[in-house]
């Protein structure tokens, strides 16, 4: 039976684990995305004359290099903040699909970019007359202080990315290996190929795709599981799964979401997204049971909590033969799934406290893309 003492073991090993894949991922990510940062700034600095003409035929022409000006500025601004200043939600349209700005735009793109130029990184600006070495010397060390800066901001951006994909890929994984089959579309096994028409026969009628969400068991067929789909049916939110299975013939459906946490303050806010999730889906009018798959830094009291209060069999990436018993014989940690006699040490006060520590988290209130998240 799942004691705390047995929960903080599996936590030490999941917070080491979290440490080693952030160090890893994270500086082949930075080297990874230093070239084409370096190509960017040399093609801003042909653009600009060296960021000395920054004006709205420059930006037209060039509308990618909005995404690096952002960098050459004190301080640096987000994507969703110039946006706003120029009269748009965000400037990706500029930076990512290569969008032309009007002429009121890129004017007022200018005008922001030349008053906040960082004079101090580009020294240059405010003095043109320094001797041909100093200028070189100079741009030298602009380059490398403003690719780090990207390449920093861009590493996060990405690692928040990979590493989800990193966890599921590992989930899915562990779901095949114990011989479960991934579904791409929902419904019932594809019919074998019709027979060719006839000249004179009637035509095959249309098979509707399967759109928006799983609203029946069945859509989901034994021995597999659908990836990214909402659980509907009632008058719930409906909330989209990580990884739906249905491991067998039975009405059945495993919801698993995947919670990587890096930072232990951040933990409270996944675990209420989960507790959520377990909520909206408890109210659908499918037989759902919701997973959660955790790994990093966890807080042993919250996680109690969704275990013995809210029925979430919660498992760690590092060992995902656990969520294979569950699956395949209802086991959690070796003993039958009964979550009210789970941790015995621990109190129902403790856990009381600590779910409605989870029910009350909120975001902590950063901007979005304003650390300055990349897109």
């Amino acid at each position: 039976m799942m004691t705390r003492e047995m929960l903080l073991g599996e936590m030490a090993r999941s917070a080491i684990d979290e440490e080693k894949i952030y160090m890893s991922l994270t500086l082949s990510l930075f080297r990874e995305l230093q070239r084409p940062n370096q190509e960017r700034f040399d093609q801003l600095m042909q653009a600009t004359a060296s960021l000395t003409v920054i004006t709205r035929q420059v930006l037209q022409a060039n509308p990618g290099l909005v995404k690096i000006l952002r960098y050459c500025l004190a301080p640096v601004i987000s994507q969703m903040r110039l946006g706003q200043i120029i009269g748009l939600g965000t400037t990706d349209s500029f930076e990512e699909r290569q969008a032309t700005p009007t002429d009121e735009q890129a004017d007022r793109l200018a005008r922001w970019f030349n008053d906040y130029l960082d004079r101090e990184r580009f020294p240059w600006l405010a003095n043109p007359k320094v001797s041909p070495t100093e200028r070189r010397i100079s741009e030298s060390f602009a380059k490398l202080w403003t690719v780090s800066l990207l390449s920093n901001q861009n590493t996060a951006t990405k690692y928040r990315t990979q590493r989800k994909e990193r966890q599921e890929k590992a989930i899915v994984e562990a779901l095949q290996g114990m011989g479960l089959k991934f579904q791409a579309l929902l419904g019932p096994p594809a019919q074998p190929s019709r027979m060719r028409r006839k000249p004179g026969d009637p035509p095959h009628p249309k098979v509707a795709a399967k759109l928006g969400g799983i609203t029946s068991v069945h859509e989901v067929q034994a021995g597999h599981f659908v990836k990214e789909q909402k659980i509907l049916g009632g008058p719930q939110k409906k909330q989209k799964a990580d990884i739906t299975v249905r491991p067998s013939v039975e009405e059945l459906l495993f919801c698993i979401e995947a919670k990587a946490v890096g930072i232990k303050i951040d933990s409270t806010k996944r675990l209420k997204e989960l507790n959520d999730k377990c909520t909206d889906w408890n109210g659908s009018s499918l037989p759902v049971q919701t997973i959660g798959v955790c790994a990093g830094m966890f807080n042993s009291s919250e996680l109690i909590a969704t275990i013995k209060l809210r029925g979430v069999p919660i498992f760690f990436e590092h060992a995902l033969d656990k969520l294979t018993d569950f699956l395949r014989d209802g086991l959690y940690y070796g003993a039958t799934w009964n979550p009210p006699a789970l941790f015995p040490d621990v109190s129902i006060e403790e856990a009381t406290a600590a779910l409605a520590k989870i029910k009350t988290a909120t975001a902590h209130a950063v901007e979005a893309d304003d650390s300055p998240a990349e897109g």
